[in-house]
């Protein structure tokens, strides 16, 4: 029987071509040929730089860009006629019907002691109404604003924002919220990569159509979240109203999804601690293709070479990168650093050529830029070095391992259940720590050696792709069984349609 999957992913497969989450979600996708996907992709912005070939069972995608449009219907329409929904959405429908709902929503997901259940509802209800009705005429009602900014204002904490500042979340939140308005085709499976905005649709899918909801976790979006807002954003008010709007989406999302599957044990702290049922929780790896990712002879350069495949992101920590190579090459003289990887991130790729320029290391740290064969970037390096400040479970580490490399990684999220004593461990944020573990690798040939052969092993027996797929294929095949249970006990009631009428 083939099963139908909804797939919700952000800024990935298949429109991003780059990064961790679109690897994971490419080898589901063309290694189970048995299951039908719709994918569904919210993205940055309308710009992407993939040019992949989908497999047959890919039935249908759908990339919703945040910004860079005036209207999602210009990227995707569900066959309705747009015209009608946009005449329905009088003033009156607007005033009288979308802004107690619009308000309702901002108390429940505002508030300090969220009811999960209670969002969920009103996230449907919202999913029901937007998908009837005209959502950037809701959203863009300068009544939305007044709702938006009478209940920032009556928190003592909140209305501390500047005006400006008030209004630029206002834009972000409405611009977020409209992928509400998409209406999905019904499926037996909701996967989704991640528990942020989009999934709010797998939570309404879920009630709306009775359809299983696995949750897969590559890093915790809460504790991401926050290092973005303390990255970029300086007031404490606009911190604080991020930091409580995430907490309570990622409680909602947690609550409605059957399973919980982080790439990690280090992500299962963080996920109980936010709310998650314990019981829904299980670890699956990701896994590589071995039959790519393995040892290989290609032609080297006699210098002793250090290799990272990772791209310039301030989450990457390049700057701690570049630090060390400084370091190392005052012990190595003629050593070599090769960096691997896309700028997505142009400011923070300044910072990095500049510290490369100031610290004299033209000869000595390569911007490579990105390589679509990163299998023989691992080869060339002598040491494998990863200096991210946060992670899920990377897909780097796991195929520098399947490639036979030593490696030096900073010691965050399942990098350590990756390693296991297949490399070395260094603190995150210290390029001391990191050049000291690299020194040591480049120096000790009979311990770079062990690790190799160490790393290798470990790869081929824990990280396979066979053996991640088909732990996935398991758990589909229990929540096919969990939905079977579900609909004899309890046949899900149909939900009242939206009237149409203004």
């Amino acid at each position: 029987m083939t099963r139908r999957v909804l797939l919700i992913n952000w800024d990935s497969y298949p429109h991003v071509a780059s990064g961790g989450v679109s690897t994971w979600a490419r080898g589901l996708v063309e290694n189970m040929p048995d299951c039908e996907f719709t994918i569904f992709n919210q993205l940055s912005n309308p710009n992407s730089n993939s040019t992949l070939r989908l497999p047959p069972n890919v039935k249908k995608v759908i990339g919703m860009p945040v910004f860079g449009t005036t209207r999602l219907e210009e990227f995707f329409t569900d066959g309705s006629a747009l015209i009608p929904r946009i005449r329905r959405t009088t003033d009156s429908v607007v005033v009288k019907r979308f802004l107690p709902l619009y308000g309702a929503f901002l108390e429940s997901i505002l508030a300090d002691t969220c009811d999960p259940d209670r969002l969920a509802q009103l996230v449907l209800e919202l999913h029901n109404f937007l998908t009837v009705y005209d959502s950037k005429k809701c959203f863009e009602h300068p009544r939305t604003w007044d709702v938006f900014l009478e209940r920032v204002m009556k928190d003592p904490l909140y209305k501390e924002m500047k005006l400006r500042e008030a209004l630029t979340n206002y834009h972000v939140l409405q611009r977020s919220m409209q992928v509400l308005s998409v209406k999905l085709p019904k499926v037996d499976i909701i996967h989704s990569s991640l528990a942020w905005l989009p999934s709010l649709l797998g939570v309404s899918a879920k009630m709306e159509n009775g359809s299983s909801f696995l949750l897969t976790e590559h890093g915790v979006a809460f504790r991401e979240l926050l290092l973005y807002y303390n990255t970029f954003l300086y007031s404490e008010a606009s911190k604080l109203f991020w930091t409580v709007f995430t907490h309570n989406v990622v409680r909602t999302i947690y609550k409605s999804a059957d399973m919980i599957i982080p790439v990690c044990r280090a992500n299962t702290t963080w996920e109980t601690k936010l709310g998650a049922d314990p019981s829904k929780v299980r670890v699956i790896y990701n896994g590589v293709d071995t039959e790519r990712f393995r040892p290989m002879e290609v032609a080297k350069d006699p210098r002793p070479t250090v290799v990272s495949v990772a791209r310039i992101s301030v989450f990457k920590d390049i700057i701690a990168l570049i630090q060390a190579s400084d370091r190392v090459r005052q012990s190595v003289k003629n050593v070599r650093f090769l960096l691997y990887g896309d700028s997505t991130e142009p400011e923070y790729y300044e910072r990095c050529a500049e510290a490369v320029k100031n610290l004299h290391l033209e000869g000595t740290f390569y911007f490579m830029g990105g390589t679509k064969e990163p299998e023989k970037a691992y080869a060339t390096g002598d040491v494998v070095a990863f200096s991210s400040i946060t992670e899920g479970f990377p897909f780097a580490v796991i195929e520098a391992m399947a490639c036979g490399k030593a490696i030096v990684a900073t010691d965050v999220g399942g990098v350590s259940e990756a390693l296991e004593g297949c490399g070395l461990l260094v603190k995150s944020r210290s390029s001391h720590d990191l050049s000291e573990g690299i020194l040591r690798l480049l120096n000790e040939g009979g311990l770079r050696h062990d690790m190799e052969r160490a790393s290798l092993a470990r790869a081929s027996k824990e990280f396979s792709l066979e053996r991640c797929i088909q732990r996935y294929r398991e758990t589909y095949d229990e929540l096919a069984n969990l939905e079977s249970k579900r609909t004899r006990r309890a046949p899900t009631e149909a939900i009242p349609q939206m009237m149409v009428t203004a």
